[in-house]
C-alpha cells in the first residue's frame, strides 16, 4: 500500500557547495541530506556520467533502464528515484546552472532531453574521466576563489566536450543569444511563478518585453508559444502530484494556483486527453 502523501519532496544542493556544484564518484552518492532512493526532486541539475552498470531509474513516472556507458541528464524539479543499480562506476554532478556560460546554459536546460550513449566514444569517456578526477581532487582541498574558479573551468570544459560529442549542436550562435538568454530567463521565471502566473503578459512585462515579442522568441527557438508554455509546465506539475501524492483533484488544482477544480479538470483533460482520476489510475496501476 502507497504511503499517504501529500508533497513531494525537495531537496537543494548542499549548503556548502560555495561554487554551485559537487562531484561524487558514482559509488559514493552526492550528500545531499536524502536517500536517491526515495522519490524526490531537486532544485538543481544532475548529470549521471556512467561508465559501467546497470540502472534502473524512475523519472516524472517512467521507468529509465539503462546499460553503461552513458550520461544522463535529471532536471531542476524533475521526480526521480533511483530504483536498483548494479556493478555502477562514474560520477555524479550536480549543478546550478548559473555557473555555466551563457550558451552552455542553454544546453544544460535543452539539450540531453534523452541519455547520451557512449558505447563506442573511449576517447570521450577517458577525457570525462580525466576532468572529473581534478574536480574532484579540487573540491575536497580548501576552498579559495582560484580553486573555485579552476572547478568551474574544468566543468564548463566538460560541456563543451558533450556538445561536441552530441549530433545536434545545440548551442546557438552569436546571432540567437539574445533570444535564447530571453528564452532561458522565462523558463526560469515559469519555474519560479507557474503557480501565480497564468498570463503571458505578465512574464513579458518581467522580461521587459512586449508580449507578441516574447511569444515570437519562443516560438523560434522552442517551436512553441508561451501559453502553451505555461499550460505545459502546470499540467507536468499536476502529473506529478497526481502519480507522486495522494491529494484530491480539486487539491492539485489549488496548489497550482487554480482555484475552479471543475475548470482545472477540463484543462487537464483538453490537454492530455485523459481526466486526472484516468490518468493517476493508468499510471498507479
Amino acid at each position: 500500500m502507497k504511503e499517504q502523501q501529500e508533497h513531494i519532496r525537495q531537496f537543494k544542493l548542499a549548503a556548502d557547495t560555495a561554487t554551485g556544484v559537487l562531484i561524487a564518484p558514482m559509488h559514493e552518492g552526492i550528500t545531499a541530506g536524502h536517500n536517491i532512493t526515495d522519490i524526490h526532486r531537486d532544485d538543481h541539475y544532475s548529470l549521471m556520467f556512467a561508465f559501467k552498470g546497470n540502472y534502473h531509474f524512475r523519472i516524472d513516472f517512467e521507468d529509465v533502464m539503462l546499460k553503461g556507458p552513458f550520461v544522463l541528464k535529471i532536471a531542476s524539479g524533475q521526480v526521480h528515484q533511483l530504483i536498483e543499480v548494479s556493478d555502477q562506476s562514474g560520477w555524479v554532478l550536480a549543478i546550478e546552472e548559473f555557473i555555466l556560460e551563457p550558451e552552455l546554459q542553454h544546453y544544460l536546460l535543452t539539450g540531453l532531453s534523452r541519455p547520451l550513449l557512449l558505447k563506442d566514444s573511449h576517447d570521450l569517456l577517458t577525457r570525462i574521466q580525466t576532468i572529473m578526477e581534478l574536480a574532484f581532487d579540487l573540491q575536497s582541498h580548501s576552498p579559495d576563489v582560484f580553486t573555485h574558479k579552476s572547478i568551474l573551468f574544468l566543468i564548463n570544459s566538460l560541456f563543451c566536450l558533450l556538445i561536441s560529442t552530441s549530433e545536434n549542436k545545440e548551442v546557438p550562435d552569436t546571432k540567437e543569444t539574445r533570444g535564447h538568454i530571453i528564452e532561458q530567463d522565462f523558463l526560469q521565471l515559469l519555474k519560479k511563478h507557474y503557480k501565480d502566473w497564468k498570463k503571458p503578459g505578465q512574464y513579458a512585462s518581467a522580461l521587459s518585453v512586449s508580449t507578441s515579442h516574447l511569444n515570437d522568441i519562443l516560438r523560434a527557438t522552442t517551436g512553441l508559444s508561451t501559453s502553451t508554455h505555461i499550460q505545459q509546465h502546470n499540467i507536468l506539475e499536476a502529473k506529478r502530484l497526481l502519480y507522486f501524492t495522494d491529494l484530491e483533484v480539486r487539491e492539485i488544482a489549488f496548489k497550482l494556483g487554480y482555484d475552479d477544480g471543475v475548470y482545472f479538470g477540463k484543462l487537464f483533460k483538453k490537454v492530455t486527453q485523459t481526466t486526472c482520476l484516468a490518468f493517476r489510475k493508468q499510471f498507479r496501476d
